[in-house]
């Protein structure tokens, strides 16, 4: 099944890092991680980290943040933007996929280190 970005439509790549596979956006640079990929990824090694880095290399600029619900493009549930981190990222509350925009990867990767995408989330619902 062929992914479409949530920002710009197009077809996403696969990709894999180290024992991840990844879609990117060839458009607009953006990433989708399906359940339990981030953390994954931040346990990989830096090498691996820097080479899906290099190879989000999009130019179109993504639709700005809206306060609007989007498609998931893996499953039939709803994006919600939500705080990871410093960053605010689309999370599918269905399938609890994450969509990171172009620049996003090392800051999202980072909030989840030692802990798990659900931890952090309710962390961060919890101290609004």
């Amino acid at each position: 099944m062929n992914l479409t970005c949530v920002k710009c439509t197009s077809v996403l790549d696969k990709a894999r890092v180290g024992d991840v596979e990844v879609d990117l956006c060839p458009s607009c640079g953006g990433l989708w991680l399906d359940h339990g990929e981030i953390e994954r990824l931040g346990r990989g090694q830096p090498d691996e980290m820097a080479r899906l880095k290099s190879a989000l290399t999009g130019s179109a600029s993504p639709d700005p943040a809206s306060e609007t619900t989007s498609s998931c493009p893996a499953c039939p549930g709803a994006l919600k933007e939500v705080v990871l981190g410093p960053v605010h990222v689309d999370y599918c509350i269905k399938c609890h996929g994450v969509y990171l925009d172009k620049g996003e990867l090392e800051q999202a990767v980072s909030a989840v280190k030692g802990s798990t995408l659900r931890q952090v989330l309710t962390l961060a619902a919890t101290s609004k």
